[in-house]
């Protein structure tokens, strides 16, 4: 990290185009990687980096922790 080789593998894996992936992490790196390979990231504040960084880094939104994101999905980029 943050190279977004990890990234653009997990697309071809799945298939799916980088415009249409959501990237969710926990760390400046997991947001600057998924940025770096052209996808969306959310952040979650579980891993105990601020706010602030997170979204510095890349993350369209940020939430507590995967619940939060669970809870907000319908509001969230994932919808």
């Amino acid at each position: 990290k943050p190279a977004p080789e990890p990234v653009e593998h997990a697309l071809e894996l799945a298939g799916a185009p980088a415009e249409r992936a959501v990237f969710v992490g926990d760390t400046v790196w997991d947001m600057r990687a998924a940025t770096r390979a052209g996808v969306r990231c959310v952040g979650l504040l579980c891993g105990g980096i601020p706010r602030a960084d997170l979204t510095e880094a890349g993350a369209v939104a940020v939430y507590d922790d995967p619940a939060h994101l669970l809870a907000s999905l319908a509001e969230s980029p994932l919808a």
